[in-house]
């Protein structure tokens, strides 16, 4: 039984604000849960924080958490219900995002510990096992190269993506980040010498996209060849953020929405693309069902068409829009509504992709959604503290899998 719930503020990877939830049951049991935080966001997501206030967020909580008092921490769909109660929209835009997420995954976790098993393993046997979903142990995906939003610099599309297929969770990391540091290498036979890092921890380069998948491409290839291991390339074109009054912003040129299927094509073609997120505007069902309909089995993924909500992807599945949907729970709000998502992708035959954001924390939580889940991916970076955990937690939960 839940006992009290506190909620503090802790700094997401970005150094910005975010909340933290300590759930303690009667027995002095108790769980922590942290929620992260995006930079690139769909309209279509739950807010975050109220006005942007961690301060307000916490103050608006207080008022409500006795009601939360002497509930079960097994009874998941009763507590995510009464977070929306409590917070009374339908965004979570009067309480945050990152509040109701955070309650609700540090209340799955209480119940975990107090059945005595891993948080993944009582997901799986409490929610996702009834439908048929089965446990798997994913591959970690991340970005090498980042653009966008995320980087400020000339190339526009978000993040190009490496995904090592060398039979276990360690060596596809191992090998993934062995490619990020050959396109490091890369990038200083180019002539970008002294380049950063943005804020997932990819490259921060000085090219167009073009040239920086040719970077990619040339480092995936070399890696290949020195360890004789699958690495497939991807991209996160973010095509909401390149929309700019009814066109796709290129620097100073402009594609229309034929033109950017056209150039997204382009791309597939000729780096061998097997993973394209969101390469439309996410209000452009169709767009994204044309270029899924061209791309010969590689995996189309939407997540700021779907944000992550059930309605979102029920008219997808209507358009036939993808054949991947990415999970987010701080998208949705609640444990609850992302197995929803889940369970209906599942049912349709979308495959799934557990999600980190640009704003991470060090809870690990994705890496065991992602195992529950039955993921193909999770995306969760290549280099960086907060990346680097939930990789870790991965190859933990592998060993336990196969002891």
């Amino acid at each position: 039984m839940i006992q009290r719930i506190d909620l503090r503020k802790i700094f997401d990877s970005k150094g910005e604000l975010t909340i933290e939830a300590k759930i303690t049951g009667r027995d002095g049991k108790y769980a922590i849960a942290s929620s992260p935080a995006g930079t690139s966001r769909s309209m279509h997501e739950a807010v975050p924080l109220p006005n942007g206030s961690a301060d307000l967020a916490i103050k608006r909580f207080g008022k409500v958490r006795n009601r939360f008092r002497g509930i079960d921490a097994i009874e998941q769909e009763l507590i995510d219900e009464l977070l929306y109660n409590c917070d009374n929209t339908s965004n979570f835009s009067r309480l945050g995002g990152a509040v109701s997420t955070a309650v609700s995954i540090a209340a799955a976790k209480l119940a975990a510990a107090e059945e005595e098993l891993e948080l993944y393993e009582y997901i799986y046997e409490n929610f996702t096992k009834r439908y048929g979903i089965r446990k798997s142990i994913p591959r970690p995906l991340g970005n090498i190269i980042g653009g966008g939003v995320h980087s400020g610099n000339r190339m526009a599309i978000q993040e190009i993506l490496v995904a090592a297929d060398a039979g276990s969770a360690f060596e596809n990391a191992m090998i993934n980040e062995i490619v990020h540091k050959e396109a490091g290498r890369v990038f200083a036979e180019n002539g970008a010498l002294g380049i950063g890092k943005n804020i997932e921890g990819g490259w921060s380069t000085p090219f167009n996209e073009l040239k920086s998948l040719a970077i990619a491409d040339l480092a995936v290839e070399r890696v290949k060849k020195r360890t004789g291991r699958r690495v497939s390339i991807g991209i996160d074109a973010a095509g909401s953020q390149l929309y700019k009054h009814g066109a796709y912003a290129y620097g100073k040129k402009s594609l229309s929405a034929k033109e950017q299927i056209a150039f997204i094509m382009e791309l597939k073609r000729k780096f061998g693309l097997e993973y394209i997120e969101d390469p439309m505007y996410e209000e452009d069902f169709e767009g994204f069902a044309k270029i899924k309909s061209m791309a010969n089995g590689a995996l189309v993924v939407g997540d700021d068409i779907y944000a992550t909500n059930t309605e979102r992807l029920e008219r997808g599945i209507d358009a036939s829009s993808t054949n991947a949907v990415l999970i987010k729970v701080n998208q949705a709000g609640t444990l609850t509504d992302t197995i929803n998502v889940v369970r209906l992708a599942h049912e349709n035959g979308i495959a799934n992709i557990v999600s980190h954001r640009s704003g991470e924390t060090d809870d690990t939580f994705i890496a065991h959604l992602a195992v529950a889940f039955g993921s193909e991916y999770i995306k969760c970076g290549v280099v960086g503290g907060e990346r680097v955990a939930k990789i870790n937690e991965l190859t933990r939960i592998e060993d336990t899998e196969k002891s």
